[in-house]
């Protein structure tokens, strides 16, 4: 893609080069012409006038011309800021990032969304002032989740079952733990991986639990499938610590508990290390001698242990860390929210400018669509554009950035398929029985309007972007909205709209 406007440039020099022989020989026949006319001082003159007209002329299309498919300048990236390291700079940072989100908060008029960031951001910011350890519990369905919360506590505080997805919500108990100065917050969650919209809606709130953990839990009954190892990989990419479970180990024999934690242990590396890979019996099954029925008695002393010493050694870390995390992905969502807000005013103004446009060109059409023209009422809407997404700009700058997206619709030959498109499409909405001038100028209107709204989409792109077309480039952009307005049908709604307000059509 960044080698398109070099070899543009070539062939532009090569167009040049003919371009200047055909000068050379257009100034040789010049000069015959004016040898056999110098007895004439008059119409000599008026041949050496035309001859430097026609140079001064092509000087100034060669400079212009050079100028516009110049390659663009290479941008330096800045480089990114090195992430916190330390404790005081991870709460820093965090603190840094609650702060950043008071600011983002005051943009958002939304109430509702707004009221729950804040909910959030106060938690947080409580988090972070008196830190309380988050141990979540996570894994599919009947994996054991509450059996094991259950023998962790040392007491029964939630429904155990073997009908998948027994745990229907999020339940959350206090655990203490020698070592660990306050009580850790020990989370039972919905099983992953449930059918149905019950089964999606409680992964959702399982997941965003997790992302929410100082420390997981993953609970497994078995071999790991692909399905479980995919949701595990984005949490530890996120910089979670993760424990690995192999619960209801009592329904295996000992040479097939070694081989089991073998193999898991192989599967999860790196993402988590051998030591943190550990066996449990939550709720072993009862065993028979005789006449008579024993109850085996939990063995979850190694997950115990294993939590205690992650949590003495690495608490204070974690808890940052998380904090930290927390606190960016507020910051996105605010930015997501403020986004989305900013789209929708956005296109409030191009709704708006392209009726301007469809009216002015159906008030005064031209025989084919100049963009010129368009491009001086398009200018305002470059500014309100720019104004919107906090880049101000003057008219002259709107005027030269529509006027280059306009050169770009014209050199991807969008104007004739506009036209032809919108010819189509208009015959499909109504009969027109009339000649000249009703006959041509619905069909201007309804392109230029289209045209439009595809330069006021591309331009939210690019202030989106932080004044960057990206990538691809301008053309990237343009051809990617001229797709989604097709694949959208908004164009077929667009022309019905205005046969009803412009052109009256019947």
């Amino acid at each position: 893609m960044r080698s398109v406007p070099y070899l543009r440039l070539l062939l532009l020099l090569a167009l040049l080069a003919l371009f200047a022989g055909l000068i050379v020989w257009l100034i040789q026949s010049f000069l015959e012409l004016y040898y056999a006319t110098r007895y004439h001082p008059i119409l000599g003159g008026l041949l050496i006038g035309v001859l430097v007209l026609l140079l001064l002329v092509f000087l100034a299309a060669s400079i212009y011309y050079l100028f516009l498919f110049r390659p663009a300048p290479k941008t330096e990236r800045l480089p990114r800021p090195a992430p916190p390291e330390t404790p005081a700079e991870k709460w820093e940072a965090a603190r840094r990032n609650l702060a950043q989100l008071e600011a983002q908060m005051a943009q958002i008029q939304d109430q509702v969304a707004r009221a729950a960031l804040a909910e959030r951001s106060a938690r947080l910011a409580q988090q972070l002032a008196q830190p309380q350890l988050k141990v979540v519990v996570f894994g599919t369905g009947s994996a054991g989740k509450t059996s094991l919360v259950n023998a962790l506590l040392g007491r029964r505080v939630g429904a155990v079952g073997a009908t998948l997805g027994t745990t229907q919500a999020v339940a959350v108990y206090d655990w203490d733990l020698p070592g660990i100065p306050h009580p850790v917050q020990i989370v039972d969650c919905p099983g992953i991986l449930e059918i149905g919209p019950a089964g999606v809606m409680r992964e959702q709130e399982a997941q965003a639990q997790a992302q929410a953990a100082d420390l997981l839990l993953v609970v497994v009954d078995g071999d790991l499938r692909q399905s479980e190892v995919d949701p595990l990989r984005r949490l530890i990419a996120l910089g979670k610590r993760a424990l690995l479970v192999l619960n209801k180990i009592d329904r295996y024999t000992p040479e097939e508990q070694r081989l089991l934690l073998q193999r898991l242990r192989e599967r999860v590396y790196p993402l988590i290390q051998p030591e943190d890979v550990l066996p449990a019996a939550a709720d072993p099954a009862p065993v028979r001698l005789g006449s008579q029925t024993w109850q085996p008695e939990p063995e979850v002393a190694a997950v115990r242990d294993r939590v205690q010493a992650v949590l003495y050694a690495e608490g204070g870390s974690l808890a940052l860390d998380n904090a930290l995390l927390q606190s960016q992905q507020l910051g996105e969502e605010a930015k997501r929210i403020i986004q989305a807000q900013l789209r929708r005013q956005a296109e409030e103004v191009i709704d708006r400018f392209q009726w301007i446009v469809t009216g002015v060109v159906f008030a005064n059409p031209i025989p084919a669509l100049d963009l010129l023209a368009i491009a001086a009422i398009n200018a305002q809407m470059v500014v309100e554009l720019g104004s919107l997404y906090g880049c101000k700009m003057n008219l002259q700058q709107g005027r030269e950035l529509a006027l280059s997206l306009a050169k770009t619709l014209a050199g991807l030959g969008l104007v004739e398929g506009a036209l032809q498109l919108t010819t189509g499409i208009l015959a499909t909405v109504a009969e027109v029985s009339v000649v000249g001038f009703l006959a041509t100028a619905p069909i201007q209107a309804a392109s230029a309007g289209y045209l439009t709204r595809i330069a006021g989409k591309s331009f939210i792109e690019y202030f989106q972007r932080n004044q960057s077309w990206g990538e691809g480039g301008m053309q990237a952009v343009v051809r990617a909205q001229v797709e989604s307005a097709q694949k959208s049908g908004w164009l077929k709604e667009f022309v019905r709209q205005a046969s009803e307000r412009v052109f009256r059509l019947r």
